[in-house]
């Protein structure tokens, strides 16, 4: 022990040989902390097909069918490549475009969180696209993932409104809805959610979204 030198207590100063010792907790409170990084919203696409339109080795195939495309996907609004297609009776939303066996075929998906996908060979030419598509990036997404972990798609064609905004995805489970646009100002982007036995809205932050 070095003897001449007054014992300092946390939190408070003593003077040595003229010389202010700040002590314990004041050193504390002069520590620097890093910032967070920021948490933008992740965005993300599905890709069933890779370059040269040849489907991708991870892809599950579940059913192979025929049929054809009516219309641009509903489901993936944004995706030039998407398509709203139907086999029998069955409607199939989105299917995207690519080639198997030299052939264009669509993949189509229940989800982007999902591997598997139904084949579907075209029985007649893809109808002509609207002038002015949208392009990725534009338009609503495909899916969302919430903060909370919550797994929610889009969904087509008629649905119900609350507050006066259309309910626009569903979630996993059918234990909310998310209702309105994408509020998509901050880099952390924000949607109104309804659980399905409640009568608050909340605005809920967006970890990530599928196109």
């Amino acid at each position: 022990m070095v003897t001449g030198v007054p014992q300092s207590t946390p939190g408070k100063t003593v003077k040595t040989n003229g010389l202010v010792a700040i002590a314990g907790l004041a050193l504390q409170a002069c520590a620097t902390t890093a910032p967070s990084p920021r948490q933008d919203t992740a965005v993300r696409m599905f890709v069933p097909f890779g370059p040269g339109r040849v489907l991708q080795p991870g892809v599950s195939i579940a059913e192979r069918l025929d049929g054809r495309c009516f219309a641009e996907s509903v489901s993936s609004e944004a995706r030039p490549d998407a398509w709203r297609c139907m086999a029998g009776n069955r409607i199939l939303d989105p299917c995207f475009e690519g080639t198997v066996e030299g052939r264009t075929t669509l993949a189509c998906a229940q989800s982007p969180w999902e591997s598997t996908v139904v084949l579907l060979a075209l029985t007649e030419p893809l109808p002509a696209r609207r002038a002015g598509r949208l392009s990725p990036n534009d338009g609503r997404p495909w899916a969302l993932e919430l903060d909370d972990g919550s797994r929610c798609t889009l969904l087509g064609g008629a649905t119900g409104a609350v507050a006066g905004m259309r309910v626009n995805y569903g979630c996993e489970g059918g234990h909310a809805s998310v209702i309105g646009d994408v509020d998509r100002r901050p880099s952390r982007w924000k949607v109104f959610v309804i659980p399905r036995d409640g009568v608050t809205m909340e605005q809920r932050r967006v970890r990530a979204a599928w196109y």
